[in-house]
C-alpha cells in the first residue's frame, strides 16, 4: 500500500519494489530522498501505461530479479538522476505545455475500459491535435512555458529541455498546473526553481 509505505523506516531496507507506473515511482523516490533516510535500491515492477523508466533501462520482469535475490546473485544498478522542481521531485519529465493538458484530459477519460492501458492517452492526443497545432507558435516562444524530457539526450531548443543543471522561470502568477512524470500538481508559487538534486540506484539486471 502506497500510504503505508510512507510510514516505514528505511534503515534496514536494501530494496524497495515499486509495482505501478511512473507516477508511483516518482512519489516513492520523492519520499525516500526527502525523508533523509538510507536510500534503498529500487526494483521496478512495471504496471503503468508507459513505464518510461522501465523501458529506458530495459528493466526485466520482477520475477527474474526476485529469483536472483533468492539465489543471492548480484544485481546490477544504474544511478538515475533525480531533479527537484520547487517542493517536488521528478525523474524525467516536467512541464506546463501540452504535457499538462494531455495528462489532464487523459485523466478525465480514465473511465470504463479506458481506465487501464495507454488507449486514453492516444485518444486525448487525437482530440488535442487541433489545439496543439494552433497554439504551438505561441507556446514555444513563451518565457512562461517549458517542457523537460530527459530521455532525449542533448536536445535543448527554445523552451524544450533534455539536459538541465538549473532553470528558473517566473510564471508571473500563482497556482499553476504542472505535469511531473505523468502526475499533475498545482504550484502555489509563481517562481519555478528546477535543479539536479540527487541520484537513486535502479536495478536493471
Amino acid at each position: 500500500n502506497e500510504h503505508d509505505f510512507y510510514n516505514l523506516s528505511l534503515k534496514n531496507v536494501d530494496y524497495v519494489i515499486v509495482s505501478g507506473g511512473d507516477g508511483l515511482l516518482r512519489r516513492v523516490i520523492e519520499y525516500i530522498i526527502f525523508s533523509g533516510q538510507h536510500k534503498p535500491k529500487i526494483i521496478i515492477d512495471a504496471q503503468g501505461s508507459f513505464n518510461v523508466i522501465a523501458k529506458r533501462y530495459l528493466i526485466p520482469k520482477v520475477n527474474k530479479v526476485l529469483i536472483k535475490i533468492e539465489k543471492n546473485e548480484p544485481l546490477q544498478t544504474k544511478a538515475h538522476d533525480v531533479y527537484k522542481l520547487n517542493e517536488y521531485v521528478f525523474l524525467f519529465s516536467a512541464g506546463n505545455m501540452f504535457d499538462a493538458l494531455h495528462i489532464h484530459l487523459s485523466e478525465i477519460l480514465r473511465i470504463g475500459f479506458l481506465s487501464k492501458g495507454p488507449l486514453k492517452y492516444f485518444i486525448s492526443m487525437i482530440l488535442l491535435l487541433p489545439v496543439i497545432i494552433l497554439s504551438t507558435p505561441f507556446l514555444i516562444f513563451s518565457k512562461k512555458r517549458f517542457f523537460i524530457f530527459t530521455p532525449v539526450k542533448g536536445f535543448n531548443f527554445l523552451n524544450f529541455y533534455s539536459k538541465i543543471n538549473e532553470l528558473k522561470i517566473d510564471l508571473k502568477n500563482g497556482y499553476n498546473l504542472i505535469e511531473i512524470d505523468g502526475d499533475l500538481v498545482i504550484l502555489k508559487d509563481n517562481l519555478i526553481d528546477i535543479k539536479h538534486l540527487d541520484t537513486i540506484d535502479i536495478v536493471y539486471k
